[in-house]
């Protein structure tokens, strides 16, 4: 979904306040300023400090000329967005513009934008705005059909995230390194192609681990743990040819990213501005534009043109020619490529998600699921063979590998616990209750993918200590990742030096 802007008001680009002027007009220039722009015009050292109406600090700086240009510095001192405080933006203008305010302000305003001439938009300012992704974003190809829509082949066996002393990189099934750590976080590999990221920027690497796409993309949402933000990748993962990506730029923007890291952004009819996009398949993808908090979904296909119209209120993927949608009117169920429901054969469910071995996790109602086949429902609720208990599903993911990971109560006095199961309902395992394992989170529903599942579990087999444990950090004092089989064994384990038991 959409997230708010971040607070971008400046003094050259709005107005000034009463308290530095010495004039009632306020977006004319007061002396202060016109002393800065001399220095600007001279290209001497020199600075300028003033607030705004939304509360912000800012100061101007002449740092000095290169080259036929003049080097200027912005900086928050104080900002309602602590994120933007007390980090430069250097930029370039040209001393003997004639309208030299018109300079300053079109110059910055194009590095705030992620734009501006090469060499010219520099800083820790820059870097958090996005300025090289917004860069490249800029370059994004909206000519022609999309390279997207086509299945692509294994090109090897799979590979799988693994860290070591602090870093990840990527071991087969053997656990034979076969890509060297050397990032702070990493994605799973699929269709030859896996997210890559370096604090909270992220790129896209090949299996031989050189980039496609340079880590320099941001995700709009992170996380901060101390002093440091962390964000998930921005890519999904690769699907029929592309990714669906949601980049940080001075706002959110969506594209696809081919498999030789070119970008491309879909145009939409009648102007309408992407708000949402998914990864393609079966030949189509869905994407979103807002109105007045109200959204709007449909599907593209692969010449980049809208193939059923946005007339939905939530989209997915589609598989064995159905994709979950709901109504604008309310209620979900399941559409064929032109856009007609198909089933049920009314809007009666709450919530669907998109088939995967047959078989769809939707909703009736609140904290319930069921998953359902191409007829009807066909799993209502889990079956434990160890308690002989039947319960009630209250959160189910997708089917990998025959296994899907679901909460239930399986005691009737016990918590509701993580538990994967076949496609008959039958509980296959529960993560706390095998043998030298002890899970560290219990609130997501991890999936199987190329085969394996990957889970975060207790040094001591007992307690994982405390930590960010949803967030795929490459090291935890007391904790370690495993990686199990679809019967629960442990097929991969992560090895922890004696010199650093972080990684």
């Amino acid at each position: 979904m959409r997230k708010k802007h971040l607070a971008l008001c400046l003094p050259f680009l709005v107005c000034t306040t009463a308290a530095f002027a010495e004039t009632e007009e306020p977006q004319t220039w007061h002396p202060t300023q016109e002393h800065y722009l001399g220095k600007v015009a001279a290209c001497e050292t020199g600075e300028y400090t003033t607030s705004e109406g939304t509360g912000a600090v800012v100061r101007y700086e002449v740092l000095g000329p290169e080259g036929d240009s003049c080097r200027l510095e912005f900086t928050y001192l104080h900002n309602p967005n602590p994120q933007l405080a007390e980090k430069p933006l250097s930029f370039l203008v040209d001393p003997s513009a004639a309208d030299l305010e018109s300079e300053v302000k079109n110059q910055l305003r194009a590095c705030l934008e992620g734009g501006g001439p090469e060499g010219s938009c520099q800083g820790e300012l820059y870097q958090v705005l996005g300025g090289p992704s917004a860069s490249a974003a800029q370059k994004a190809s909206t000519e022609g059909p999309l390279p997207c829509g086509q299945p692509v082949e294994a090109e090897g066996e799979p590979l799988y995230p693994m860290p070591r002393d602090g870093k990840w990189g990527y071991v087969d099934w053997d656990g034979n390194w076969v890509i060297e750590p050397q990032w702070e976080q990493a994605d799973d590999f699929s269709e030859g192609r896996a997210a890559v990221g370096t604090g909270q920027r992220w790129g896209i690497i090949d299996r031989s681990g050189n980039h496609v796409l340079e880590t320099t993309y941001e995700n709009p949402s992170y996380t901060t743990v101390g002093d440091v933000r962390i964000s998930s990748s921005p890519f999904e993962l690769f699907s029929e040819g592309c990714a669906a990506a949601e980049i940080f730029t001075s706002e959110p923007e969506y594209l696809f990213v081919d498999r030789d890291g070119g970008l491309h952004r879909p145009s939409l009819p009648n102007g309408e501005e992407l708000a949402g996009l998914g990864n393609f398949s079966e030949g189509l993808a869905w994407f979103s534009w807002s109105e007045d908090l109200e959204w709007h979904y449909g599907w593209l296909d692969s010449q980049g043109e809208v193939a059923i119209p946005a007339e939905f209120a939530d989209a997915g993927n589609f598989v064995d020619g159905l994709a979950p949608a709901e109504s604008q009117r309310g209620g979900a169920g399941f559409i064929d490529p032109t856009g007609r429901l198909v089933l049920p054969r009314k809007w009666t469910l709450e919530s669907a998600r998109s088939f995967s071995e047959g078989l769809a996790p939707v909703s009736i109602e609140a904290f319930t699921t069921l998953y359902m086949d191409l007829e009807d429902f066909a799993i209502e609720k889990v079956h434990d063979p160890e308690t002989g208990q039947e319960a009630e599903i209250e959160m189910g993911g997708a089917f990998h590998s025959g296994r899907a990971p679901v909460k239930a109560k399986l005691s009737e006095d016990g918590p509701s616990v993580l538990a994967f199961i076949d496609t008959q309902g039958q509980v296959a395992f529960v993560p706390e209750r095998l043998p030298n394992l002890a899970p560290c989170h219990n609130v997501r529903l991890p999936e199987f993918h190329n085969g394996l599942l990957r889970l975060l579990v207790a040094d001591d087999e007992e307690s994982c200590g405390e930590g960010a444990f949803g967030l795929g950090l490459p090291s935890y004092p007391d904790a370690h990742y495993v990686y199990l089989d679809p019967e629960g064994q442990v097929v991969l384990r992560q090895q922890k030096s004696s010199e650093n038991q972080g990684g």
